[in-house]
């Protein structure tokens, strides 16, 4: 236990001075490769790639300037580029990157055999293929490192080639077992945050998604459909849609569910972690008194005519992901103790009562798991942050990736897809008996001038169904790319984001917009690392 805690120590202390190692030559470290010799120490290096994996998982600006929403919390983020208040450096996906070479490297010191390291190196593998997948996305050009031996000065290269690195190690980490047979050296289950089969096929239906619209690959989308599918027809692990969107909020988002593939692990009482969605809610998950209903409060992001319009009176994510949307009146009551919300007023517990029409703002009630802790200064308890996991992919979205690859390639089973979410969106889940009324496409459909176009109504089931799950703007980008090539009638970009991205031409598209604007310490010690030509330009 102790030469556990040693090697986990030195690790962690080596990733942070090396944050920056892709720009910053690290000082000399103490060596510890006596350490590389048994099972335990390669656990413990394994749990120092999970402690960096955390933070890969977990999207930030970038997700909030795609995001669907009419006020804004970031003083007007949806409005803006991702210029220098939205900015990223890239170290925390580079510490991923060097964790995993610390295993892939010294894999050949410990005293184990191929089959027991086997599993250390498909992690590594897995987290590598995430890593520089998620920064090709986020970033565009950056640079493929050497390992974690050589700290030289690395050029960018271009955006086709770090996607080919993070396919090259996505397709060496199907060799995973499915979730249901990994377990750790103590016999015990490892949890979702690890790679499996299924998650490695979900990196590789969105990897391969993401080539074919924006590098415009187009035999990628029959990939990401064949990787779709081995996840829905349960080849790489077992799946399942929960039945309602009740449940969806209630146990796929608070993480370990059957239609959780990938999520990253978040513990708010253990680890004091700030969860990336904790800005999104509001009233009814915080009941403290700062954050009571009002109007002039900064959450939650919608009107109560901008959710009446996304979702018909039958979907039921109406009154799941958002509360009391249609309610005359709420209160605020005390139930065994605790203050709760409630749109009944009940025997002699109300505290207060609203009237909830005269409130323009929904309630957003898709996380429902705070963490209170009580505060001395104030007297109460006071929200620290959501207690639950980030789901980063998850069935349903794997359904409607598939819709949309099948409706790139012009396949008539698309519709089965889309139609799959909807029907437990409205409550026919397995039942076969989702009627005209919700079926695509309804009347809903074609008063919004979506029965023309699949793809289009595709799009606008994924922005209902992963509404907050950080997946709107890769959407919109991913789309987007496909008009600009005139595959798509539809310019997503330039009508999805706001103001800012409707402004931007064709050339600000090439030259990297869509990207984030690096900061000051992408550059530091690396004079081979170059801003991209849009911010390059709008830095002039």
């Amino acid at each position: 236990m102790v030469r556990y805690y040693i090697l986990v120590s030195a690790v962690l202390l080596t990733c942070w001075r090396c944050a920056d190692f892709i720009d910053v030559r690290p000082e000399n470290s103490t060596t510890y490769t006596n350490y590389y010799r048994t099972q335990d120490d390669a656990e413990a290096l394994l749990s120092g790639l999970m402690t960096y994996m955390r933070g890969v998982g977990n999207s930030g600006w970038i997700a909030d300037a795609g995001e669907k929403m009419d006020v804004d919390l970031y003083y007007n983020v949806p409005n803006k580029l991702l210029d220098y208040q939205m900015s990223s450096n890239w170290s925390y996906f580079y510490n991923v990157i060097y964790q995993a070479d610390l295993i892939i490297d010294n894999a050949h010191r410990f005293e184990l055999t191929e089959e027991e390291l086997k599993p250390y190196l498909l992690q590594a593998y897995f987290a590598k293929g995430i890593a520089y997948f998620w920064l090709a996305r986020t970033f565009g050009e950056v640079p493929i490192t050497q390992g974690s031996t050589t700290f030289e000065k690395f050029p960018q290269s271009s955006i086709s080639e770090v996607l080919d690195e993070a396919e090259k190690w996505a397709l060496m980490a199907m060799d995973l077992p499915v979730y249901e047979e990994m377990v750790s050296t103590a016999g015990g289950e490892r949890m979702k945050q690890f790679g499996s089969k299924g998650a490695t096929a979900a990196l590789l239906a969105h990897l391969y998604a993401w080539r074919a619209g924006v590098e415009g690959k187009s035999e990628c989308w029959a990939k990401a459909e064949e990787y779709c599918s081995m996840i829905i027809d349960g080849q790489v692990g077992f799946y399942k849609l929960v039945e309602t969107p009740e449940q969806v909020c209630v146990d796929v988002m608070k993480g370990n569910s059957d239609e959780s593939i990938w999520e990253a692990y978040n513990n708010i009482e253990e680890l004091d972690q700030y969860c990336y969605y904790n800005a999104f809610v509001g009233f009814p998950v915080l009941t403290t008194s700062s954050d009571l209903p009002t109007d002039d409060d900064y959450r939650p992001l919608y009107y109560k005519t901008t959710i009446r319009d996304m979702y018909a009176e039958g979907d039921l994510r109406r009154n799941a992901y958002f509360w009391a949307t249609d309610a005359d009146s709420i209160f605020l009551k005390v139930v065994g103790g605790e203050t709760v919300a409630d749109v009944e007023r009940g025997m002699d517990s109300v505290i207060i009562g609203y009237d909830n029409e005269a409130i323009q703002r929904a309630y957003f009630y898709k996380y429902r798991y705070p963490y209170y802790a009580f505060d001395e200064i104030f007297m109460e308890p006071m929200y620290i942050g959501l207690n639950q996991n980030k789901v980063v992919w998850r069935l349903a979205d794997i359904y409607l990736l598939r819709a949309e690859c099948r409706a790139r390639q012009n396949k008539a089973n698309a519709v089965e897809d889309l139609n799959k979410i909807r029907s437990r969106a409205y409550g026919d889940l397995d039942k076969n008996q989702l009627t005209e009324k919700y079926a695509f496409p309804c009347a809903d459909d074609i008063a919004k001038g979506l029965d023309g176009n699949i793809q289009l109504a595709i799009f606008r089931e994924r922005e209902k169904e992963l509404l907050q799950e950080s997946h709107r703007y890769y959407d919109i980008v991913r789309n987007g790319w496909c008009y600009m090539r005139g595959e798509d009638s539809y310019d997503y970009i330039r009508n999805e984001i706001s103001d800012a991205y409707a402004a931007l031409t064709d050339q600000d598209l090439e030259d990297g917009a869509l990207y984030y604007k690096l900061l000051g310490a992408c550059f530091t010690n690396n004079d081979l690392i170059r801003q991209n030509r849009y911010w390059n330009r709008r830095a002039q």
